[in-house]
């Protein structure tokens, strides 16, 4: 299996990553651990920046992949359960997008134009200097396969098995964060066409967030690793029933995922030889967790970073390096304005 670039991971920058190269006329192959389509924990909220690469190099976002409601007013900050403060979307276009991530992320691998193997794992990979080889575990077959590329893409989202191998002391060094989050049958008082987040520190260490998705309410916090959630979970959940009438039924979901400290220090790690991090693999991922525009943009500069290195000559993370000069300080700028809207640290140390 020999390819020209090796993208691991089928999220919206492994997607845009593959669409960059395919329109260079490059072989890409997307390798996936999870079948497709796989859950994504996300608020599913696609804002300008996102909404207008998607439909340049994608098209315009299919009615199938929208939830209820279709388009969102804006986010809602709450300073305590009596004060908010709104920041609207997207005026000119009505609201912004929202979406199941399942989906999504789906119909943009679809039309990445890229081969794309899922139930495939990353195993490790051994740089040749010439060519990279790949090795994963085929789940389908339970088999090992190796592929041959010249380049390879981290799209694995924060947790990187590909930066944890390139640099174990980076990683080492990384302060993590837990998030928790539940699906529930029900209603409440608050707005649905909003997505709210709660900012007083006895919710969660980093924030507290609800939405409506197709009837189900959603919500949940986020602590750093180590410490009790569930404390702040059910101090959140008992005021969102007393404050707001939170009415919940049956559980539909409940599910957890890992975050770091990467994108709140501008500690950004962009990859190493021939190899190069995208999205929140690389540390990209602005204030309040929205990652989908900075994974979508970050995927494209490495396709061109890549051809630029193919094409003219000279290091594909040099070029990387200076295209996301730009993408490395909106980040930064984002989480100080974040800590500045919640009044703290967003992610304390």
């Amino acid at each position: 299996m020999d390819y020209d670039v090796v993208i691991v991971g089928a999220g919206p920058a492994g997607a845009a990553s593959a669409r960059g190269l395919i329109n260079e006329g490059l072989k890409v192959l997307i390798v996936e651990r999870k079948k497709l389509p796989r859950y994504k924990i996300c608020s599913g909220i696609i804002f300008k920046e996102a909404q207008d690469i998607t439909e340049k190099y994608f098209g315009e976002i299919p009615e199938s992949v929208y939830v209820t409601p279709k388009l969102l007013k804006g986010v809602r900050f709450w300073a305590d359960n009596e004060n908010f403060t709104d920041w609207s979307f997207q005026k000119e276009r009505n609201g912004a997008p929202n979406v199941w991530r399942s989906a999504y992320d789906y119909w943009l691998i679809e039309n990445s134009g890229a081969e794309v193997k899922d139930c495939c794992s990353l195993k490790g990979f051994y740089d040749y200097g010439d060519y990279l080889r790949v090795e994963c575990t085929d789940g389908a077959h339970g088999k090992t396969i190796h592929i041959t590329s010249k380049y390879l893409i981290s799209a694995e989202g924060c947790k990187s098995t590909i930066r944890a191998l390139l640099e174990p002391s980076f990683e080492k060094g990384l302060k993590w964060f837990i998030a928790y989050q539940n699906y529930y049958e029900g209603n409440s008082d608050l707005d649905p066409y909003f997505y709210h987040g709660f900012l007083e520190p006895h919710y969660g260490e980093v924030y507290a967030w609800y939405s409506t998705k197709d009837g189900l309410q959603v919500f949940g916090t986020a602590v750093r690793k180590g410490s009790k959630i569930y404390p702040c979970l059910q101090r959140y959940s008992e005021m969102l029933k007393e404050r707001f009438g939170l009415k919940s039924g049956r559980l539909v979901r409940k599910v957890s995922c890992l975050g770091n400290d990467m994108c709140s220090t501008g500690n950004f790690y962009l990859g190493k030889g021939n190899v190069l991090l995208v999205g929140e693999a690389a540390g990209f991922l602005h204030a309040f967790g929205e990652g989908i525009s900075c994974a979508l943009s970050t995927g494209l500069l490495a396709a061109e970073a890549i051809h630029k290195s193919i094409t003219a000559g000279g290091s594909a993370l040099d070029f990387y390096s200076k295209l996301t000069a730009v993408e490395r300080r909106q980040t930064k700028v984002s989480w100080r304005l974040g800590s500045k809207i919640a009044g703290r640290d967003l992610m304390p140390q």
